[in-house]
């Protein structure tokens, strides 16, 4: 078997990085039917077959396309990311990233470090994002395991290698029994099968924020999502003999584990028909304390199996805290009518937020709920309430000003010399595209997307891109790609991490890779 072999020669690798602080990133394959294999990815010919080279093997070994699933280029790592986010969004759903230098009423110019010069039609694109996110963009992935830790319910912590490992001399002890960790990494994902362990990220999250994330689900979902955690737990201070005939502190369902996890945060708890909200923290005997925030109506619905992008985004500074799903608006909270509440008057906060911290986690809540957590983004939020589905209308171009408040609806003319001309409700305006966040043009102008073809591959960039097509032929640094959409492609592979080979398949498939 691949698989046996793949899991011992990764984490002899890992371990000797650790030791070196040298590591020789290699690319990994994983075939349809589960199986994988590190080495290195030299390229494909016009039928489709592609080329594996190992250092043990003497020949090149050729593999059917129909056969991989996907490849993860050096360790999800790319040779060199690209400096910008600035992108635009084609009708199936592709971003390609460059800048837009020129645009009239049949075409738009982009200028991009990876394929040079693209002049795609107007109609294959919907959205035009030279300011994307509402603000700077902090942290995209999880291309890797980089600043990841797991965990455990009792507040130990271990580092997660590509397999989902906890490596030795990490918590908890190495000579300890140490159970299978219940997230691993996979491509660009996360996957849980259930458990008590979390993942954490110190993401350096600022005070208004953006928090995005698309999740998947094969059953009934039930995930608690920390953000602005600052992951400190104080040391419960010792009983003096009087107390020690007190009765235990009572433990509420559990609850008083998420600050145990995460620390001083708030917390979100996402299920098949509500949300809530919880504020965690510390009393000042250092014993966790969870506090569920009151709002109106927090009901949705989720089906039992599926995949949505959730959004929160919240302002420290003015205590409001909101979740969009899917581009809609589903629920918003002010923390500003809990700052009366005993239990927190000691905790730091900045106004009438009590969540100093910068960090995020993730913990699926039950021990069989499988999920998978992909396409995470965190940015300085603009301040803009809307719904992005609001940002879409049939008849009208809308454009969005980077100062998330200000937007005009009518015809984009033109962009030149640096401004987009818009044909506007009230008469003609020109507006620098530096001020613009994005530009969502009419429906009734787009070209509708085909279904993928079996036969294209989607691949995937950093820190933000995805240009799927039918792969003519490719080296190990270059690809020619026929896009649908954009025409033929000579795209750099410099920036790409992923490439997967099964667009059309279910996102479901990707459990089977679990080790």
């Amino acid at each position: 078997m691949i698989r046996p072999l793949l899991i011992s020669t990764l984490l002899a690798t890992r371990l000797m990085a650790a030791d070196t602080a040298v590591e020789e990133a290699a690319d990994l394959l994983r075939f349809t039917n589960g199986n994988q294999i590190d080495g290195e990815f030299a390229g494909m010919d016009q039928s489709g077959v592609v080329t594996w080279h190992r250092s043990d093997v003497a020949t090149p070994m050729p593999f059917k396309r129909e056969k991989i699933r996907q490849i993860v280029l050096r360790n999800a790592r790319p040779l060199s990311a690209m400096d910008s986010p600035c992108h635009v969004t084609l009708v199936n759903g592709d971003r390609i990233p460059g800048n837009v230098v020129a645009a009239d009423d049949k075409s738009i110019t982009l200028e991009t470090t990876l394929a040079g010069p693209l002049i795609l039609p107007r109609e294959v694109v919907a959205a035009v994002s030279p300011n994307p996110f509402g603000g700077r963009l902090i942290y995209a992935g999880p291309f890797d395991q980089t600043g990841w830790q797991q965990v455990q319910s009792d507040g130990k912590m271990g580092i997660l290698d590509e397999m989902g490992l906890s490596l030795p001399g990490t918590a908890p002890e190495e000579d300890s029994e140490t159970p299978k960790p219940s997230w691993h990494h996979s491509g660009a994902s996360w996957f849980s099968s259930g458990g008590n362990d979390a993942i954490i990220l110190d993401a350096k999250m600022p005070d208004r924020a953006l928090l995005r994330f698309k999740l998947g689900w094969r059953s009934r979902p039930n995930i608690a999502v920390a953000f602005h955690c600052d992951f400190t737990r104080p040391e419960p201070k010792e009983q003096d003999e009087k107390e020690d005939d007190a009765p235990a502190r009572p433990n509420f369902g559990g609850l008083q584990n998420l600050a145990n996890l995460f620390g001083t945060a708030y917390v979100i708890n996402f299920q098949a028909g509500y949300i809530h909200l919880q504020r965690t923290g510390f009393d000042d005997d250092g014993n966790p304390e969870v506090e569920r925030i009151r709002v109106g109506n927090s009901s949705i619905r989720l089906p039992d199996t599926g995949e949505a992008v959730f959004e929160i985004r919240c302002n420290r500074q003015e205590g409001n805290i909101s979740v969009y799903i899917d581009d809609e608006f589903a629920v918003q909270w002010n923390t500003s009518d809990e700052l009366e509440r005993e239990v927190w008057k000691n905790q730091p906060r900045n106004v009438n937020y009590q969540a100093p911290g910068g960090g995020l986690g993730f913990q699926v809540q039950g021990n069989s709920a499988s999920v998978r957590i992909s396409d995470l983004v965190v940015a300085e939020w603009n301040g803009m309430t809307d719904s992005a589905r609001s940002m879409e209308s049939d008849h009208r171009d809308i454009v969005l000003l980077a100062n998330g408040t200000d937007r005009f609806s009518g015809e984009v003319l033109a962009i030149r010399d640096g401004q987009v001309e818009i044909d506007a409700s009230y008469g003609p305006l020109k507006i620098p595209l530096e001020d613009i966040a994005e530009i969502h043009f009419a429906r009734d102008k787009r070209r509708k997307a085909d279904e993928p073809l079996a036969s294209e591959i989607t691949v995937i960039l950093q820190p933000v891109g995805r240009i799927s097509g039918v792969p003519l032929a490719s080296d190990a640094h270059r690809m020619q790609i026929d896009s649908p959409l954009a025409g033929k492609i000579d795209l750099d592979l410099a920036p790409a991490v992923v490439l997967e080979f099964q667009s059309g398949g279910g996102f479901l498939d990707d459990w089977d890779d679990a080790p």
